[in-house]
């Protein structure tokens, strides 16, 4: 699995998987190399599953296109004053607004 595909280890979930698996290391209850293969089986799992089981499909709107990259692979966006509708067509706004993309069919 690529490195860009770690990005849900920053979410809520995937810090907390992380913080668990370091103190059962610490405690020597498993070992680095554990911690290493757990890490990559999450990085597939979230991966696989929201390329495969999520169909919502969201539309945004950005008065502001304050930054844009395209580095291995990835596309990043940051935005501002942006529009999000749900699949409902209900608005949300947000003064601000980062988008990370990359090819999920990629093989790594």
């Amino acid at each position: 699995m690529s490195l860009n595909y770690t990005m849900y280890r920053s979410t809520t979930i995937g810090e907390a998987l992380e913080r668990t698996l370091e103190e059962f290391a610490s405690d020597e209850t498993i070992t680095k190399n554990l911690v290493k293969r757990v890490l990559l089986n999450f990085d597939k799992a979230v991966n696989t599953k929201l390329a495969t089981q999520v169909k919502n499909r969201y539309t945004f709107k950005a008065n502001k296109l304050r930054a844009y990259r395209f580095c291995d692979n990835v596309w990043t966006f940051v935005m501002e004053d942006v529009e999000v509708k749900d699949p409902n067509k209900q608005a949300t706004k947000y003064a601000h607004m980062k988008i990370v993309a990359c090819d999920a069919s990629r093989k790594g």
